[in-house]
């Protein structure tokens, strides 16, 4: 299974003005290395959580079809899933034939929809689910997530001076952490 962006964010879920705001930067000097650290936090908080935070058109690659997607579906990931634009089964050749009448997009997952059959994939071919993913333009993502960013950001900036650019610890700074295991709520 393969991820790869079709189409990119429109832009980052911090920006630079803000970024740079919260870090309490009053010139132009670091603007280059603190747009870099922006994108890496919101790669890492988009890691972190499985989420896309700006909208973007991504596509999901399998050799056969997952597990789940006759019955109650495949969960599509990173979230939140906005819309299927398309189910295509491709052969050895590279010939597309396009089946996405036969599924829906319900809570994040693709369903076979009712009285639909799941389409053979052929020896050496595979099948592309591309899908928009994100909370929508940069403004609209929620704060709880920018607060993650902007606090993921703050430890890297914190800590550029380290050797590698990174803080001691690998995982996110425990605030973040806690954002995001809200943000999962509890599972049943």
């Amino acid at each position: 299974m393969t991820l790869t962006v079709i189409s990119p964010p429109a832009g980052e879920a911090l920006s630079l003005a803000a970024a740079k705001e919260f870090l309490r930067i009053g010139h132009d000097g670091e603007d280059g290395l603190v747009a870099d650290l922006v994108r890496s936090a919101q790669a890492r908080v988009e890691q972190a959580s499985g989420l896309a935070l700006v909208t973007r058109t991504l596509r999901r690659v399998w050799t056969q079809w997952p597990t789940g997607i006759a019955g109650r579906g495949v969960l599509i990931t990173p979230g939140p899933v906005t819309a299927l634009l398309s189910v295509n089964v491709v052969d050895a050749d590279e010939v597309y034939s396009d089946h996405t009448g036969r599924f829906r997009l319900a809570c994040g997952r693709v369903c076979l929809r009712a009285w639909s059959m799941v389409p053979a994939v052929p020896e050496g071919g595979r099948v592309e689910v591309d899908f928009e993913a994100g909370f929508g333009a940069p403004g609209a993502v929620p704060e709880d997530l920018v607060l993650a960013v902007k606090r993921t950001l703050a430890e890297a900036y914190a800590h550029r001076g380290l050797p590698g650019g990174r803080a001691p610890e690998s995982g996110l700074p425990e605030d973040v952490q806690s954002i995001l295991d809200a943000r999962r709520g509890a599972r049943l």
